[in-house]
């Protein structure tokens, strides 16, 4: 039972390295590869842990099966995962006196939930010092098509928009009513500025033909008020040559409010869909 135990402790820390050398280095490899390196790297690790060279064989090993697909990437791999296993081994160094009375197993079970811990917010800080540090290259060119038409827009990657239309959790991003104007059929554009929620009513004073293409999302203004607005499903939407997601648009009259000049801002996780394509 200790045997299990152990593999299974050593596999979690194993895939919390990977997934943070997959994630900030934006290599983006699929999670069965990751997996299957740290089962193995665990495996082997607890097997011949009385060999020093089986530190070195695992390490390489781990990385080989993790990363084998993105061989052009492997020195950034390694590096990346070096570093978290130096932060995850930094860590436990510090926290170890608090555990010199507790049993073998209890504290390796902690170690694993901590170090994954630190690794989850060490790897979310990071992410948020990418988007803080580039964020004029966040304000893109861009072309959307919807119901049928197509128009340039020219928006900005907002950090702080988290809101996704709750039942696909598919992103929503904010556009200036004003700009989608032309593009949105004239009953439909009119009805929207005019709608109010009524929970009574719903979409019902909505032009039915859309219905399809539309849905309630709820959001907080910056009062912390809750309320529902309209999503509209986009057609398509591309910044250089890169196709978004699939999610909603939902219009706004605050363009004033938008950075830069933008006509729009996209969802906080676009900066990471355009930069894994960029890398990828």
């Amino acid at each position: 039972m200790y045997a299990e135990v152990m593999i299974a402790t050593n596999t979690f820390f194993n895939y919390t390295v990977l997934a943070f050398a997959n994630k900030i280095g934006w290599i983006e490899n699929k999670k069965r590869y990751l997996f299957l390196s740290a089962f193995t790297a665990g495996v082997i690790t607890v097997t011949f842990s009385h060999q020093i060279i089986t530190v070195f064989l695992s390490f390489f090993l781990m990385i080989g099966i993790a990363f084998w697909r993105k061989r052009t990437q492997i020195v950034k791999a390694i590096s990346l995962t070096l570093l978290a296993s130096l932060f995850a081994g930094g860590l436990l160094t510090a926290i170890a006196p608090l555990y010199s009375r507790s049993s073998n197993l209890f504290m390796i079970v902690n170690f694993a939930l901590i170090v994954t811990g630190g690794l989850y917010f060490l790897t979310k800080h990071v992410l948020q010092i990418h988007i803080a540090h580039s964020e004029r290259e966040l304000l893109l060119t861009s072309n959307l098509m919807l119901f049928g038409q197509t128009k340039e827009l020219t928006l900005f990657i907002d950090s702080g928009n988290v809101c996704k239309e709750p039942l696909s959790n598919d992103p929503v991003h904010f556009v200036a009513a004003e700009v989608l104007q032309d593009i949105i059929p004239d009953s439909l554009f009119q009805a929207l500025c005019d709608w109010k929620f009524d929970k009574r009513v719903g979409l019902d004073n909505l032009p039915i033909e859309y219905s399809s293409k539309l849905r309630l999302i709820p959001i907080s203004t910056i009062q912390q008020e809750k309320t529902w607005v309209i999503g509209m499903k986009y057609d398509r939407w591309t910044i250089k040559e890169q196709e978004l997601p699939k999610g909603y648009i939902v219009m706004t009259k605050l363009r004033d409010k938008f950075p830069h000049g933008a006509e729009g801002i996209l969802h906080s996780s676009s900066y990471y869909h355009l930069k894994k394509r960029s890398v990828g």
